[in-house]
């Protein structure tokens, strides 16, 4: 018989999502050239629209997660389990907003919504920088899922440049930053490092996704 956290033991529907999203970068890379040297002339555009997409697939990744995991944590939990961190979300509503309407749960939910995509004077998630995510994910009840990843997702062309897959993260959100910004492509960036880029993301978010369904299931234990 199924049970109220038995979600916790597959992907999260954010996650199933990401495979889907992805499809848009391996369409873009499906018609250019491969190799280990620069983008020509003509490519660099669809590259740094690889990057860029990429980028975007993990910071939508990270709001939709955030907003699963509340939704579906506050069903179930104890309020005796309730981590301090969401306590804090919660400590500026009325008591009718906790206990009437619409109930300590659904608010719990609302704020997070808020949190990752934005309401009234707040804009949301404003990069997913590790920083910025993890705060994001404090409000969905969980704790540090970066500090354990495993450091072989991290894309080979940052070897002997960044050593955690946190700091390759922002390394990302850097890169596309520079792109969109400047309306340019990075010298630096070459053939492979789009096509590494878009599988760090994939491995990245399965990583992250049983990192949260682990302490998700913690909490509902």
């Amino acid at each position: 018989m199924a049970t109220a956290n038995s979600w916790t033991s597959s992907q999260t529907d954010a996650r199933q999502s990401v495979d889907t999203t992805l499809q848009v970068v391996d369409d873009l890379l499906k018609y250019m050239s491969t190799g280990q040297g620069k983008p020509s002339k003509q490519e660099r555009a669809i590259f740094a629209s690889a990057v860029v997409f990429s980028y975007g697939v993990w910071e939508s990744y990270a709001e939709e997660l955030a907003i699963e995991i509340a939704t579906k944590v506050s069903q179930a939990i104890k309020p005796s389990k309730v981590p301090v961190t969401v306590q804090k979300l919660l400590e500026s509503a009325t008591p009718w907003e906790l206990n009437v309407h619409p109930g300590w749960r659904a608010l719990w939910v609302q704020r997070v919504k808020a949190t990752a995509k934005g309401e009234g004077d707040s804009y949301g998630l404003n990069t997913a920088k590790v920083k910025q995510v993890s705060a994001l994910l404090k409000t969905a009840g969980l704790g540090d899922v970066f500090s354990k990843l495993p450091a072989n997702i991290i894309p080979q062309h940052l070897s002997g440049q960044v050593t955690t897959v946190a700091a390759a993260i922002d390394e990302l959100v850097k890169l596309r930053g520079e792109i969109v910004h400047s309306g340019s492509v990075p010298a630096a960036l070459k053939k492979p490092h789009a096509r590494q880029w878009r599988q760090f993301v994939q491995e990245l978010t399965t990583e992250v996704d049983q990192a949260c369904r682990t302490q998700s299931s913690t909490l509902l234990a």
